[in-house]
């Protein structure tokens, strides 16, 4: 064969070889004139480049966000699957192009798409918070994990980035406090409660239950006939969609008193199944959210003369509650289904009582025997 005027194209005789490799082989193919063979040479080294790269970034995000079993011990929810694929498609898709194959997104790629979330050009409503732009960069961050476990990646670009951290023209603030009602307010609100919502809303403030997981609750979590009744979380409904909880640590059993039990068994429909909902609309939908702090709670706050509150007030209450009654941090994360008492702590510990105590009299303590 003898070598042409293009890299990898040779003569033979009256044909033209290209010569190109795949994947470490060797390959050749002939045509009859020299135009078509540097095509075949051209048109095989792009395909090369393709296969080395890997699948477009587009594609291969749509799907790994329709299979992504979650991290760590949680399996992911189907409402986080929902929130994932809105902000791929909504930011992700939006600013990086179709032809963008997964193993040629860099960290320079990402941090400019960090910097556009920042400014949003052309955005006519308010700038992106600080916390929007880490959960936008969320799927993305944990897709490219997908795709290093595939070998199209070896580190994971989206990691190790400058992040805003904006204070929009103000003074730092320390972390807003949780509202939570006192038992003068809890009571007067409580007593304005329509009689129908009367029962679930003493649930939430007795049990601190998310209320995607008490609207959740079918007849066959409820433990009501025993000495020690008992409620089981084990499904929330967000948006409509029932899935798991929150996390793993969100499965639990609330001991509830029998005053509670005996009200919740009293509502109970003749001939309900196991598996029909506790709190539901007629026909057996799932209860609204949004309907009962518009229609219920809201009406009922202002009767009662408290500030106005929301739904997870009554689980913040329901914290406070048990933190004056004595809980320890550790009892007070598996009772809410908090991921660690750390959270716990810092979402509830300006409720503990955060006195020292007496100085350590080393003197004292080191006379005392050895056990």
């Amino acid at each position: 064969m003898r070598r042409t005027s293009h890299p990898g194209v040779y003569r033979r005789g009256t044909r033209y070889v290209a010569v190109y490799r795949v994947e470490g082989r060797q390959h050749k193919e002939s045509a009859p004139t020299f135009a078509q063979a540097r095509a075949i040479k051209l048109a095989r080294e792009v395909e090369a480049r393709e296969q080395a790269a890997g699948p477009m970034l587009h594609a291969y995000a749509l799907d790994w966000v329709a299979g992504y079993p979650g991290c760590g011990h949680d399996a992911i929810g189907q409402h986080t699957r929902v929130e994932y694929h809105r902000l791929l498609s909504t930011f992700v898709l939006k600013y990086f192009p179709s032809d963008l194959a997964v193993g040629d997104v860099d960290r320079d790629a990402v941090q400019a798409f960090v910097q556009w979330l920042a400014r949003r050009p052309g955005r006519r409503c308010s700038r992106l918070s600080d916390q929007s732009i880490h959960n936008a960069l969320t799927p993305l961050r944990r897709c490219l994990d997908t795709a290093i476990s595939d070998g199209l990646l070896t580190e994971n670009p989206a990691f190790g980035l400058v992040l805003p951290r904006r204070r929009a023209g103000g003074p730092w603030r320390a972390r807003e406090e949780r509202r939570f009602l006192t038992r003068n307010e809890l009571r007067r609100l409580l007593a304005e409660i329509p009689d129908d919502w009367q029962v679930l809303f003493d649930l939430l403030a007795a049990t601190g239950l998310r209320i995607s997981e008490a609207i959740a609750l079918r007849w066959s979590d409820l433990t009501l006939d025993t000495p020690a009744p008992r409620l089981f979380v084990r499904r929330a409904i967000v948006s409509g969609v029932v899935g798991s909880p929150k996390s793993r640590h969100g499965v639990r059993a609330i001991p509830i008193t029998p005053v509670l039990a005996a009200a919740l068994a009293g509502r109970r429909p003749e001939g309900a199944d196991e598996d029909d909902l506790v709190f539901s609309r007629p026909g057996g939908q799932p209860v609204r959210p949004d309907y009962l702090r518009a229609h219920v709670l809201k009406p009922a706050a202002l009767r009662a003369g408290v500030p106005p509150c929301g739904l997870h007030t009554f689980r913040h209450t329901c914290a406070a509650l048990l933190i004056a009654a004595g809980a320890s941090p550790l009892q007070l994360q598996r009772w809410m289904g908090h991921h660690s008492a750390a959270y716990t702590l810092e979402a509830y510990g300006h409720l503990i009582d955060g006195h020292l105590g007496p100085a350590l009299d080393l003197a004292i303590e080191l006379a005392q025997p050895v056990p």
